[in-house]
């Protein structure tokens, strides 16, 4: 069986996808899959043990004369495939345009309830609506299993990245003692998604019977942490990691500390358990599944309600819901 996957972004996304990689490989050991995948989260595609091949593509540039060479370039490379079935988990306008290249004969998305962008709705056979309530993973997973007509209840396995030789000797390195760490990251996409350092600050110091790491992804993140850092004497900041090594260092980790945020998500794919801070987000559809993984739920004081995300996510001024 091959089967393609249409999940182009983003990385938080991507990585909650990744459970249905292993109920189809757990159903159909020899399944072969193919990923389309924007090519600035391609590597942690490529990463996953159980993807055979990635498609990359780079759909901000589908504009005018580039547009019809890209979408060319991605024509041949797609139809020179009979996929058994293309799963569009993206639900958007470019994702319906890699779904009507692929040749199957079955295409299956998500329903008009729940599709992202309805014009995506117009592009697949079979039509999902996932039922209200679920967790993230569990969303994308009944897109999956409808499809199999399967009602079962899975629960994907921990994994770990591929890793080449440098990034195994740098995690060779990092655990050459015994104690094992907590791993501390304060950082998300959205500012509102944050807790305050103040706040941190004070569930670190009830943390600190472990040493604390903590880890960044740009300039900015990488000041914080060393600021937070400076209030514990056993503490370490890391260099800045790859996704696959980060993801491989939480799994020897006591703990993972994190918002809302792609760590966590990437922790979500291990047997380490977390600790979240949820806010204008909802941990009930996004924190990782798992009894070891527990997630506080800041209140919104403005009776702001939602399912998935608060309206005002990127534009309230207080973020008084965490902060």
């Amino acid at each position: 069986m091959k089967v393609l996957i249409v999940k182009t972004s983003s990385l938080g996304d991507i990585v909650q996808t990744f459970p249905v990689l292993d109920y189809l490989k757990h159903q159909f050991p020899i399944v072969e899959i193919h990923w389309v995948v924007e090519s600035a989260f391609a590597e942690i595609v490529r990463c996953h043990p159980q993807v055979d091949q990635v498609i990359a593509i780079e759909s901000k540039n589908w504009r005018g004369k580039e547009m019809f060479k890209q979408m060319g370039k991605l024509r041949r490379e797609l139809r020179c495939i009979h996929f058994d079935v293309v799963f569009d988990l993206q639900g958007n306008v470019k994702s319906s345009l890699v779904t009507m290249i692929a040749k199957s004969r079955a295409k299956v998305g998500f329903g008009w309830k729940t599709v992202p962008e309805w014009p995506a709705w117009f592009f697949t056979h079979r039509k999902v609506n996932p039922p209200k309530g679920q967790n993230i993973r569990e969303d994308y997973m009944s897109v999956i299993q409808s499809y199999f007509q399967d009602k079962s209840h899975f629960v994907a396995k921990p994994f770990s990245l591929k890793l080449d030789s440098l990034q195994q000797q740098k995690l060779a390195a990092l655990f050459s003692s015994q104690q094992k760490p907590i791993l501390v990251c304060p950082s998300a996409a959205w500012p509102n998604k944050c807790l305050s350092e103040e706040g941190l600050l004070k569930a670190l110091r009830q943390l600190n019977k472990s040493p604390l790491w903590f880890v960044w992804g740009n300039p900015a993140e990488r000041e914080q942490v060393v600021r937070l850092s400076s209030h514990f004497p056993n503490s370490l900041v890391l260099e800045k990691l790859s996704l696959p090594l980060l993801q491989n260092v939480m799994m020897r980790c006591e703990l993972v500390v994190a918002m809302d945020s792609l760590p966590l998500h990437l922790c979500g794919t291990t047997s380490t358990p977390s600790l979240s801070f949820f806010g204008p987000s909802s941990a009930k559809k996004y924190q990782p599944l798992g009894s070891q993984h527990r997630a506080l739920q800041g209140t919104c004081p403005y009776s702001q309600q939602f399912e998935k995300r608060c309206p005002k996510l990127r534009t309230c001024p207080t973020g008084a819901c965490l902060k």
